[in-house]
């Protein structure tokens, strides 16, 4: 059970790491002409770099986890649920707006399917190798 707990503390610091980065390097990397806050769903180049670092962290993750594809997919799911956790703490200490509902949702949608892929490619890759 404690390397659950790795998971999911793991898939909210990555998370967090990737908004981190978004907030230090807004205007310049990720919305250089708009007037939005820094938040991964305001621009498609943070939203793809959040999915990109949530795939690689995970995917490295379960890279040491079991050979088993069901494992690989509970490693995913848990690691997805600690970001979604933060996704949501972090949109509320921000200011979630009016839509914060369709936010979440969506939000979650690109979360869990970066979080789950990356870690059913580390299984495929073990697979293969």
């Amino acid at each position: 059970m404690l390397t659950r707990w790795k998971e999911v503390v793991l898939g909210g610091a990555a998370f967090l790491a990737a908004h981190a980065v978004q907030v230090w390097a807004w205007r310049a990397w990720f919305a250089p002409a708009g007037d939005f806050a820094a938040w991964f769903l305001n621009s498609g180049r943070a939203a793809a770099f959040t999915a990109a670092c949530l795939f690689v962290v995970s995917a490295i993750s379960s890279a040491f986890g079991s050979a088993d594809r069901r494992d690989s997919l509970v490693r995913g799911a848990y690691f997805s649920g600690g970001a979604v956790a933060v996704m949501t703490v972090v949109l509320f200490i921000t200011g979630p707006g009016t839509i914060w509902p369709i936010v979440l949702v969506a939000g979650a949608a690109i979360v869990i399917t970066s979080g789950v892929s990356g870690s059913l490619f580390a299984w495929a890759a073990r697979q293969m190798f």
